[in-house]
C-alpha cells in the first residue's frame, strides 16, 4: 500500500506526517512525503523567473529537512519535490504515477481542535481526487507504537449497495484491523419527550440498522481475508456533532466515508451529509471515491492481500 503525505510546514504538516505514520505502521509500507512546486502556466526565458523558481525550490528543500526531523523514527519515508501546475493537481498526478493507494493531508489552521477542517487544497482534493484521501483531525498525534486497530465504515442507506463496507474490509486486510459499521441518527429532542419512549426508539433504530447491515456483513464474512467484525453501533444526537460524539471512539480508530452518488463515479465527491460527518469526526477520516471502492473490494477478495499481516 503506497501512501503519499502532502507536506506543508507548520502544524498541518506535522498532523499529516502523524496520520501517514499511523497508516504506515499498520500496512508495513513506506511513505512518500511530497511538497509540490507550482510551475508557471507557460515557460519563461526571463532570468528573474528562473532565479525565483530556484529560490522557491531551495525553500522547499529546507522545509523537507524539517519534515525529516518530524517523521517518527520507526517509519521509512522518501522525501520528494514534485513540479506541477498546482498543488492539488500535482498530488493527484503523482498518486496516479506511483499507483498510490492513499493521499494524506493536514488540517486548516482555523479548524477546531480535535476535528477535521478543510483548507483550500484539501477541499479541492476531496471533491476531485480518484485516490482515497486521508484527513487528519486538528492536533492529531500518535505515539510510535500506535497503529490502526479498527476501521469504521460510515454506514447509511447506500453504504451496502455502493460497496463501501467491502471496501472498508479491504482496508482492514491491508492494515490488520477489525471492522465496525458505524451509523449516525439525528433527531430533535422535545423537552417533553419521555425518556423511556426515547430509549425504546433508539433500541428499535439500532436493531433496524443491524438487521439491514447483516447482508453486507455476511459478504464480508465470506471474504478470504475476512476481518474480525465488531458489533455495529449507532450514534444518536440532536445534530451530527452530537450523534458522532455519542459513539465510543478509541485511539486506533479511523472512519471511512464514501462519495456521494451525485458526484462523478471515478472521483471523490462529498455531499452535504458526508461533509458534516467529516467535519465532526474526532478520528482520522478516509474518503473513498467510487473507482477506489472497487479497487479496495478487489483487495478484500485477494487471498494474498493480508499475507504480510
Amino acid at each position: 500500500m503506497t501512501t503519499i503525505v502532502a507536506y506543508q510546514p507548520g502544524v498541518a504538516g506535522l498532523e499529516a506526517l502523524q496520520v501517514g505514520a499511523f497508516v504506515a505502521r499498520s500496512t508495513g509500507s513506506p511513505l512518500l512525503v511530497v511538497m509540490v512546486l507550482d510551475k508557471p502556466p507557460a515557460p519563461s526565458v526571463a532570468r528573474v523567473d528562473f532565479q525565483y523558481t530556484s529560490l522557491l525550490r531551495q525553500q522547499l528543500v529546507d522545509e523537507l529537512e524539517e519534515a525529516k526531523r518530524d517523521i517518527p523514527g520507526d517509519v521509512d519515508a522518501e522525501f520528494r519535490i514534485h513540479d506541477a501546475r498546482s498543488v492539488p493537481s500535482g498530488l493527484v498526478d503523482l498518486a496516479e504515477q506511483e499507483s498510490a493507494d492513499l493521499i494524506v493531508v493536514g488540517n486548516s489552521s482555523r479548524g477546531v481542535l480535535g476535528r477535521v477542517s478543510l483548507g483550500s487544497t484539501t477541499n479541492h482534493l476531496v471533491h476531485s481526487s480518484p485516490v482515497p484521501i486521508a484527513l487528519a483531525p486538528r492536533g492529531f498525534r500518535a505515539a510510535e507504537p500506535d497503529r490502526v486497530t479498527r476501521v469504521n465504515a460510515a454506514y447509511g442507506g447506500e453504504a451496502g449497495t455502493s460497496g463501501l463496507v467491502l471496501a472498508a474490509a479491504g482496508l482492514c486486510a491491508e492494515m490488520g484491523a477489525e471492522l465496525r459499521l458505524t451509523s449516525f441518527s439525528t433527531r430533535s429532542r422535545s423537552l417533553t419527550t419521555d425518556l423511556i419512549a426515547e430509549n425504546d426508539l433508539r433500541a428499535r433504530v439500532t436493531a433496524d440498522v443491524r438487521q439491514n447491515a447483516e447482508q453486507s456483513l455476511s459478504e464480508v464474512r465470506d471474504l478470504p481475508n475476512a476481518p474480525t467484525i465488531a458489533e455495529t453501533t449507532v450514534g444518536f444526537g440532536e445534530d451530527w456533532a452530537d450523534a458522532i460524539g455519542h459513539v465510543e471512539w478509541s485511539d486506533g480508530d479511523v472512519l471511512v466515508v464514501g462519495s456521494s452518488d451525485m458526484g462523478p463515479s471515478r472521483r471523490v465527491f462529498l455531499g452535504s451529509t458526508g461533509m458534516r460527518i467529516v467535519h465532526e469526526s474526532p478520528v482520522p477520516v478516509i474518503v473513498v471515491p467510487g473507482e477506489a471502492v472497487q479497487h479496495l473490494v478487489d483487495r478484500a477478495e485477494d487471498v494474498e492481500a493480508g499475507a504480510h499481516r
